[in-house]
């Protein structure tokens, strides 16, 4: 059992899949909470992410400044700075490709589940 994450395409069948990325989830779960306001378990809900949205995860992707997460039980939260140098590429090629699906007027969907 653990965190697994998702973003897709609407579509396209383009899937992106992360695992035990804490910091990543953090990212995602401040927007949901914080920034929209939401008040129910983010857990397998759908996150719509806005082109400003992803400019500010590619930011700080590039600049190792994703949050801090404290974790959850599955979350691999012992291990996020490892996990955000390992996917750190592949954040920076999901976010390249989701703007440009936004471009070409595409919706993308960030999701959870642990």
């Amino acid at each position: 059992m653990g965190l697994d994450q998702y973003a897709y395409i609407r579509e396209n069948t383009k899937k992106f899949y992360w695992r035990k990325h804490s910091k990543l989830q953090e990212f995602m779960e401040n927007i949901w909470y914080k920034e929209q306001g939401n008040d129910e378990d983010f857990n397998c809900k759908d996150l719509v992410l806005t082109k400003e949205i992803l400019e500010k995860l590619l930011k700080c992707v590039q600049t190792n400044t994703l949050p801090e997460s404290a974790g959850g039980f599955f979350y691999g939260h012992q291990f996020q700075d490892d996990a955000a140098k390992d996917y750190q590429k592949e954040d920076i090629k999901f976010c390249k490709e989701a703007l440009k699906a936004i471009e070409d007027g595409q919706q993308v969907v960030y999701t959870c589940w642990w």
